[in-house]
């Protein structure tokens, strides 16, 4: 009998997805999702993002990831690099960033087609 390849956590080789969720309207982001797929065929226009609970999130990253062509938009108002609101996505499939947080706040790391203003 062929022995299936563990993963890290049990040594089954059943591995547990990441917390994630679709967006497909404008609303708000989940907080403690590590994971965001931007699904809205047209552009979202009034999603927001809100801020990390400190100190309880320190430490957590969420990557963000567009899967339509549409020019998104993401306010976080204040919270982003220190005084930046918004995450502005260029129209195309695949642009995304990965955002940190640490003391109430949010850090940009990878940023691919993706403006912070």
């Amino acid at each position: 009998m062929a022995n299936p390849v563990p993963n890290l956590n049990d040594g089954s080789a059943n591995m547990s997805p990441v917390a994630y969720e679709r967006i497909a309207a404008n609303g708000t982001l989940t907080l403690g999702k590590n994971l965001v797929f931007l699904t809205k065929a047209s552009a979202l226009g009034t999603t927001t993002l809100a801020a990390p609970t400190n100190p309880d999130m320190n430490g957590q990253m969420v990557t963000i990831v567009s899967q339509t062509a549409a020019a998104h938009v993401i306010t976080a108002t204040d919270l982003i690099n220190g005084d930046d609101d918004t995450m502005t996505f260029g129209a195309a499939i695949g642009n995304c960033i990965q955002l940190y947080a640490d003391g109430g706040e949010w850090f940009s790391g990878m940023l691919i087609g993706v403006t912070i203003s």
